[in-house]
């Protein structure tokens, strides 16, 4: 998850959109099968990409790193589709601020789940005495619990990247991929409790930065146009004659407010 601080917004700018080849573009997290399963069916349903995923340059510029649309790039491979639509953009930009998910997971006993965090050799678990999130703690530091009694949680991991990473998809394989677990950009925990009635625990993340990351705007686009046999040229240059109508039509608009989406 990302978002470009508003005082580096140009009105009239626009998104940078490109059709790149799939396998250009490199992970940093882990698709949610259960949602990529569920984007392959609406892609087959409507035949289009509605929103782009968002990717970020580094090194040769031949090279990607996707930010947002982890799952919108599987379904896309799973359909055996190329190309891609996606926004680009610069991974050192100065306006570009990283923000991410929490996990609110559900079903599980207090007890259950530190149990069970505690039979993974790689992670040491301490309950903090201040139940006040550490919101820049880093060093080794992995993760926060904090559970529905209102106690606290950390989590540490070994310091390098690449294990962390591997600890990390440890924890998340115990609940990923079940209807237990939903992403939330809060942490109010009576909040929590109100909106999930079987709230058992909020998994805090600690950021990860752009170096590290480096280390590991919505336009229909008809999933036809990736399909075809033809250049990622010529498919550019299809989008950018798009692009021209839309502007040349005044049907592009850009909205400051934040928007929440509900999914169907």
């Amino acid at each position: 998850m990302h978002t470009l601080n508003d005082q580096q917004l140009k009105i009239g700018e626009l998104p940078n959109l490109q059709i790149l080849p799939i396998d250009q573009i490199t992970f940093h997290e882990e698709p949610d099968d259960e949602r990529s399963g569920k984007l392959i069916e609406n892609l087959r349903k409507e035949n289009k990409l509605k929103n782009p995923p968002v990717v970020a340059t580094y090194g040769d510029n031949r090279h990607y790193i996707l930010l947002d649309g982890a799952n919108r790039i599987t379904a896309l491979r799973r359909l055996e589709i190329p190309d891609v639509l996606v926004q680009v953009i610069d991974l050192f930009d100065p306006g570009l601020i990283f923000l991410h998910w929490h996990h609110a997971v559900e079903h599980f006993s207090k007890n259950e789940f530190v149990n069970t965090l505690q039979k993974i050799p790689s992670l040491k678990i301490n309950q903090l005495t201040d139940n006040n999130l550490q919101s820049n703690e880093n060093g080794d530091l992995l993760c926060q619990i904090v559970f529905r009694d209102g106690s606290l949680y950390a989590v540490h991991a070994h310091a390098d990247l690449f294990q962390r990473i591997e600890d990390l998809k440890q924890i998340t394989g115990l609940y990923k991929g079940s209807y237990y677990m939903d992403r939330v950009s809060y942490t109010n925990l009576a909040h929590l409790k109100q909106n999930y009635a079987n709230f058992c625990a909020l998994i805090v993340f600690r950021e990860f930065t752009k170096e590290e990351l480096v280390q590991l705007t919505r336009i229909n686009v008809p999933l036809d146009i990736l399909r075809f046999d033809v250049s990622v040229d010529q498919k550019n240059h299809w989008l950018q004659k798009r692009i021209n109508e839309q502007i040349s039509d005044k049907s592009i608009r850009f909205y400051h407010e934040p928007t929440f989406l509900f999914d169907e």
